[in-house]
């Protein structure tokens, strides 16, 4: 048990987010950067009373007896007393400010918590189609729940504060940084359209910034070697348990670069065999369709010639479906199942073969601005005569480029 000042300020967790007992339901809890906060036990919960060495020991102390009384006698709950916390370190102004919040008027009492307010957010974006398949609707909500909820579902929107998103998401992004970046993402937007709303002033949410991050833990998307594309084109030509459809498919993702859910949702109505122009139209505000750009332009590409042979096959085929990609002539392939089918050959991602044609790029002298197209990325980060002239389309010059790629890739040759 550490008790006294100066074993707190030596005191150096074993591991990141190891608590200590400082005696009567109060603990210190300290991280690998080397923060330390006092935290409050109660019913099973733990409760951070201030960062450590901002609220001292003493004051810790003093607090703790005033938290117990306020609970036993119903003035404030676990989680209202985790707000009232962010407001004073202070124990004698502490028991004052919990019987104003007590006495506060019926209309505040009544405001929509965080957790009504998130599914509300939630449920708007799946009405307008901003999820573009079931994962993408999966992960706001999963990471809510299984990392937030806990912590601030019950809390009014005028009760949240920085320090609270803060001392719970700290431990996420040591953890799990990319999990703790969406997620404070989802946080920053339901609490900017309470600002928008007028429901608070200020967006307590911090920026991610304030948090530590452990880079090393950071993964980016699994990448394949451009040098093996030949290899995995292969192996999608002998496979056996992978249907044609699916096949061309995967070939189109490879030299495509496109995300998964755009190439599996692939409509003929899109596609001029003739002349292997795909344009694919950007979703619209509020369209629920999917396989659609996410961005706010359309965008068009030329199939290279040794692929639309197969192409054709398939626009002819099942014409009764609106989709290019069908096993069973009805509905269209999964884009998951592009994943899984890749994932067979190596760790790599859809979204990886963006990298893999970037890298490819760079070690054959392709313009930086020209693999930007193909790749349709953005020009946000550019500025004046630079920006309009990257803003081009270069519909042509994709076209050749396409074509080396598609050589390259089947031929392995430079």
């Amino acid at each position: 048990m550490l008790n006294t000042d100066l074993q707190i300020k030596r005191w150096k967790p074993a591991k990141s987010g190891e608590r200590q007992t400082c005696g009567q339901s109060l603990y210190i809890r300290g991280w690998s950067d080397g923060t330390k906060a006092f935290e409050f036990r109660v019913s099973g919960s733990w409760v951070t009373l201030g960062r450590y060495p901002a609220l001292s020991f003493a004051e810790a102390r003093a607090m703790i007896p005033v938290c117990k009384s306020l609970i036993k006698d119903g003035v404030a709950t676990t989680e209202t007393l985790k707000s009232l916390l962010t407001r004073t370190q202070k124990a004698h102004e502490l028991h004052e400010l919990a019987n104003r919040t007590a006495n506060a008027p019926t209309a505040i009492k009544g405001m929509k918590t965080f957790d009504d307010a998130f599914y509300d957010w939630f449920n708007r974006q799946k009405a307008a189609g901003k999820f573009t398949h079931a994962a993408s609707e999966r992960r706001p909500r999963s990471q809510y729940e299984n990392h937030a909820r806990k912590h601030i579902g019950n809390l009014r929107l005028d009760e949240l504060r920085r320090p609270i998103i803060k001392d719970f998401m700290q431990p996420i992004f040591l953890k799990m940084p990319e999990t703790a970046t969406s997620l404070l993402e989802y946080i920053r937007r339901v609490l900017e359209e309470a600002v928008d709303d007028e429901i608070i002033k200020t967006n307590p949410c911090p920026k991610k910034t304030s948090f530590t991050i452990d880079e090393r833990d950071s993964k980016p998307h699994a990448s394949l070697d451009h040098r093996k594309l030949n290899d995995l084109w292969n192996w999608i030509e002998n496979e056996p348990k992978i249907s044609q459809p699916v096949k061309t498919a995967m070939r189109l993702a490879v030299i495509s670069i496109h995300r998964a859910s755009v190439v599996a949702l692939m409509r003929k109505e899109h596609y001029d065999p003739e002349t292997g122009y795909w344009v694919i139209p950007p979703k619209a505000r509020g369209d629920s369709t999917t396989g659609l750009m996410k961005s706010k332009r359309g965008f068009s590409f030329v199939v290279p010639k040794g692929l639309r042979n197969e192409l054709r096959r398939l626009h002819l085929s099942n014409s009764e479906c609106e989709f290019m990609f069908s096993v069973d002539g009805v509905k269209p392939i999964n884009a998951e199942t592009l994943r899984k089918q890749f994932k067979r050959f190596d760790n790599v991602t859809t979204h990886g073969f963006r990298n893999c044609f970037k890298v490819w790029c760079k070690e054959n002298g392709i313009d930086d601005f020209l693999a930007d197209r193909y790749a349709d990325h953005g020009t946000a980060g550019l500025r004046g005569l630079d920006r309009s002239y990257r803003r081009t389309d270069l519909f042509e010059m994709r076209a050749e480029l396409g074509e080396q790629y598609y050589n390259y890739v089947i031929g392995g040759a430079e």
